[in-house]
């Protein structure tokens, strides 16, 4: 791969496990570009902390997920290795998005504030749904709320700022109380 070891990586899916027994993966997601599975040649692995360099032998969408099946990934044994891994790229080789949308990776780690100015906790997880994503909080404070389920919509998104490393929320009555 021609990426240096200083260059920015995007996290582009996980590995959930093995696909059939000839070493396939499945593969969920992290992009709302499913199609862009079939162009991957080379893939970063990172796999308990440590980077893995490998080229994709085959990659296809399969229902909501990526079949992914890379060189030197021969069995249901290898392939069952890699289940909670990060599949990355380098960041330049990602799908240029349109202004005001964002990668996962770019929101996980965002510090959540609330439009009163109250530090709410840290996103830690985005799901997606059929309708719109939800952004997991980790919440943070004086009073430790457990986990807050953000819908990212307009109306209670008002800011994301990637600088800053905030997004600031108005979340709706009753979701946090």
């Amino acid at each position: 791969m021609s990426s240096s070891l200083s260059e920015p990586l995007a996290t582009i899916g996980k590995f959930i496990g093995p696909f059939g027994v000839t070493g396939a993966v499945k593969v969920y997601p992290y992009s709302d570009f499913p199609e862009r599975c079939a162009e991957l040649r080379e893939v970063i692995v990172e796999r308990n902390g440590q980077l893995e360099y490998h080229n994709v032998k085959e990659a296809r969408v399969y229902k909501n997920l990526w079949i992914i099946h890379l060189e030197g990934c021969a069995t249901w044994e290898d392939a069952a290795r890699l289940t909670g891994s990060l599949l990355k790229i380098p960041a330049n080789q990602r799908v240029q998005l349109p202004a005001g949308s964002y990668y996962f990776d770019e929101i996980i780690g965002l510090t959540a504030l609330s439009v009163a100015g109250e530090k709410l906790g840290v996103v830690r997880e985005v799901i997606k749904t059929g309708g719109n994503d939800i952004y997991v909080v980790e919440s943070a404070g004086e009073k430790p709320r457990g986990e807050i389920l953000v819908p990212a919509t307009r109306i209670v998104v008002k800011e994301i700022n990637l600088q800053e490393g905030y997004m600031l929320l108005d979340l709706p009555p009753g979701l946090v109380d």
